[in-house]
């Protein structure tokens, strides 16, 4: 039987197999017609080793063809194949192909439900750190470079760059991510180094857009020459480069590390708007505030009336976000939870909590619904 091997990009959750598919021996490992249902299925596919006959060649699987995947389905698909395609293995592959597909998921989620997308980033903290960061960062771009009606090819460019940004040391940043103990000099000197270095990696892998490019070689740069590596000023960084960073400091700061907590995420804004305000163009920190929201999607917060909810969607202004209740006043949970408009005075937002204090997360599909099926 003549066939070939089936790439990770070929075949996504919710897809329809199109013909039966085997592994190097022969044997049947899923039958046509079968639907994917999860990305630990896609995995140990691939991992076994997917092949399909010859005749199917150039047929994508397209998800659209049988059924619309959820938001959160789409960003954490994008979070593994950005693994895969950012492993050493898959340096001989079409690189920004395989970018630009991971960049329609996270456009897909975002599409399908901004909200859910965003909140992926505080509920979904399993896997590698390095590549999860990266697509949260993705996800935060897409939300704020819409919000400014960025032009297609450098909203695409600015999400690539988001995805890339740390293509070179991403394997230093999950050893850091465990580390107590202070940087070592080689350490310094690899992150003082690592937006050449990603640059040069992405120019091997076959990247020769140049806005993409310069946003990954600017993305720690600052307008007052603050940053580096090369002390650049003013219009000397550009906009999407900007973005990036603004994404980069934000989702690091929500996120925990072994020397300590993760901040609260309107705790990670404030200090965001404080410190890197002067280090962006005019406004541009304030309006990335704006698009992701005072109390981000997924926050746990307590309101005036006692009761105890998550923000599920953005309201009208940036801090009277739509919180679904879990907690009733009196510390009971809710069999259902309950919708609050908090620009109401009497559900106004009072402070955020600590899911520890409050007990467990509930699966995010009971406050989002089919925006957040995964299987």
């Amino acid at each position: 039987m003549l066939k070939r091997r089936i790439a990770a990009d070929e075949i996504t959750i919710g897809s329809v197999m199109p013909c039966d598919a085997y592994d190097a021996q022969g044997r049947l490992l899923l039958k046509k017609g079968i639907r994917v249902t999860s990305s630990t299925q896609i995995d140990g596919l691939i991992e076994r080793g997917l092949f399909v006959a010859e005749q199917v060649r150039g047929r994508a699987m397209n998800v659209a063809e049988e059924s619309t995947p959820s938001a959160v389905a789409c960003i954490l698909d994008a979070r593994r194949r950005l693994q895969v395609t950012c492993a050493a293995e898959g340096a001989n592959g079409d690189f920004p192909r395989q970018i630009t597909h991971i960049y329609n998921l996270i456009a897909a989620g975002c599409r399908l439900h901004q909200d859910a997308a965003l909140a992926t980033a505080l509920w979904h903290g399993d896997g590698r750190y390095s590549i999860r960061h990266s697509v949260d960062c993705a996800v935060a771009c897409y939300v704020i470079g819409a919000a400014l009606k960025m032009e297609e090819p450098e909203l695409v460019a600015t999400i690539a760059a988001a995805l890339t940004m740390n293509v070179s040391v991403l394997a230093l940043q999950d050893d850091l991510q465990a580390q107590r103990e202070p940087l070592s000099a080689e350490q310094k000197a690899t992150i003082q180094n690592h937006p050449e270095a990603s640059v040069a990696v992405l120019r091997a892998r076959g990247v020769e857009d140049e806005l993409w490019l310069q946003a990954v070689l600017s993305h720690h740069e600052a307008i007052d020459g603050s940053g580096y590596r090369h002390g650049r000023k003013g219009d000397q960084i550009p906009v999407p480069a900007q973005l990036v960073s603004l994404a980069d400091v934000y989702c690091a700061r929500i996120s925990s590390r072994s020397y300590r907590p993760a901040l609260r995420p309107n705790a990670a804004l404030r200090k965001l708007f404080l410190d890197q305000g002067k280090k962006v163009r005019d406004g541009l920190a304030s309006q990335f505030i704006k698009a992701i929201g005072v109390f981000p999607p997924g926050t746990p917060v307590r309101l005036e009336s006692g009761e105890i909810g998550v923000v599920t969607e953005r309201g009208q202004n940036a801090n009277t976000p739509d919180v679904s209740v879990i907690i009733g006043p009196r510390g009971m949970p809710l069999a259902v939870p309950v919708r609050r408009e908090t620009s109401r005075p009497t559900y106004g937002v009072r402070d955020v909590v600590d899911w520890g204090d409050v007990g467990a997360m509930p699966p995010m599909q009971a406050l989002w619904g089919k925006h957040a099926v995964v299987a």
